[in-house]
């Protein structure tokens, strides 16, 4: 049986759930108000301290883009990185992110004050922004061929 001594070996992390979100053939893309320049995120955000995956993902789907019953399609990847937050004085923060392929049901999109901009970019296009995930053109790819995939 594990020791609390054996525990505090494991690594510990933030959770954060992300959509993959294609409409005619682009994925959504926002730009982030309060990063670097540039900086583009996938929707979505971390757990709260109690909270369940679902309905944390379904939470900041609200606080983020305004949309109501999301369905998840399915998990079209994930990755595990270390995140540096230089206001915060944090370095090497872990963080599990997974993304997760939803549902288009021509829900309107309507930003919060976490974004400044909304593009819908092509599997293409996706080279040409900087993501605060380092994979995140990796992962968005992956949800491209998971979408084409179920719509065979």
């Amino acid at each position: 049986m594990a020791t609390k001594k054996d525990l505090e070996k494991f690594e510990k992390f933030a959770i954060s759930q992300t959509a993959i979100l294609i409409r005619d053939d682009k994925c959504l893309i926002l730009k982030a108000a309060s990063r670097e320049k540039n900086m583009w995120v996938l929707p979505g955000g971390r757990l709260d301290k109690g909270e369940l995956g679902e309905a944390a993902f379904a939470r900041e789907l609200k606080e983020e883009i305004n949309f109501d019953n999301v369905k998840v399609l399915g998990v079209a990847a994930y990755d595990i990185w270390y995140h540096d937050i230089p206001h915060l004085g944090v370095k090497n923060w872990p963080i599990c992110a997974i993304a997760n392929l939803i549902e288009d049901t021509g829900q309107e999109v309507k930003i919060s004050d976490e974004h400044t901009e909304v593009v819908w970019a092509s599997e293409d296009d996706i080279e040409n922004y900087q993501f605060i995930w380092p994979k995140a053109h990796q992962i968005i790819k992956k949800g491209f061929e998971y979408y084409r995939l179920l719509n065979k």
